[in-house]
């Protein structure tokens, strides 16, 4: 396991973020504190990465990690070898790469992420985690 240090203190809220990214059915509101990206996702109900992110993306499947906590909502995974899992409100959660997921449901799937969050809604990332 990799071993993170912080240098200093930094406090920012995700209500003014430093990049706000709004692809098909969703918005991504990032910040950077220290040298780490943090995220809110807010996907809308219908959205579906097969559907909305994978035109642009250009891959199979996500190929982004994942490492969240899920605020409000529902959200269905499943990877390529075809295991599948909900993410429901207050699950934490880590998703590898290679996997589909979509919206379960009438409410937005709402959920702060803190890995892999710098490339999201960006075209054709290919799960690259860039600094935002």
């Amino acid at each position: 396991m990799t071993a993170n240090f912080i240098r200093a203190l930094a406090v920012k809220s995700l209500d003014i973020p430093d990049k706000k990214r709004c692809p098909d059915k969703a918005e991504f509101d990032l910040v950077t504190v220290d040298d780490y990206s943090v995220a809110r996702l807010i996907l809308a109900p219908g959205w579906r990465w097969s559907e909305s992110a994978k035109p642009t993306e250009l891959t199979d499947f996500c190929e982004h990690n994942h490492l969240g906590y899920c605020v409000s909502g529902s959200l269905e995974i499943q990877t390529s070898d075809g295991v599948r899992s909900t993410i429901r409100a207050h699950d934490t959660y880590a998703l590898p790469p290679g996997h589909d997921e979509w919206v379960v449901g009438s409410e937005p799937f709402v959920a702060i992420e803190f890995l892999g969050t710098a490339s999201f809604g960006r075209p054709r990332s290919r799960g690259s985690h860039a600094l935002i």
